[in-house]
């Protein structure tokens, strides 16, 4: 446990518990498509509500970054759309605060 200002605080815990779920998961499922890649990286962004002194959290933001490998087709392209999607539905973390906190994804997938 932390004192008040020392620390990590509970919001950046779950932000940390969500984005290392989602990543992970992501990985897990692009590493068994066999489509290759160049790079996996991510930023993902808490909104919080403030109100008389309560935090609340509204959204948590993924926006993961996957390279593909030179010569990628519009196929691994499409798979790796899909898989991004699939692994935040299929997240411990994204199920388990499913209808309390909005998810969402911005995906950004490059090529060489």
């Amino acid at each position: 446990m932390s004192l008040p200002g020392i620390g990590t605080n509970p919001d950046k815990m779950l932000l940390g518990a969500a984005s290392t779920c989602y990543i992970i998961t992501l990985a897990a499922m692009l590493e068994r498509s066999q489509i290759e890649k160049d790079g996996l990286t991510m930023e993902s962004e808490g909104i919080v509500d403030v109100t008389n002194g309560v935090i609340t959290y509204k959204r948590i933001i993924h926006r993961p970054e996957i390279v593909l490998k030179q010569g990628a087709s519009v196929r691994d392209k499409n798979e790796v759309q899909k898989l991004a999607e699939k692994a935040e539905q299929s997240c411990m973390i994204s199920r388990a605060i499913q209808g309390n906190v909005d998810i969402e994804l911005e995906v950004t997938i490059k090529t060489p």
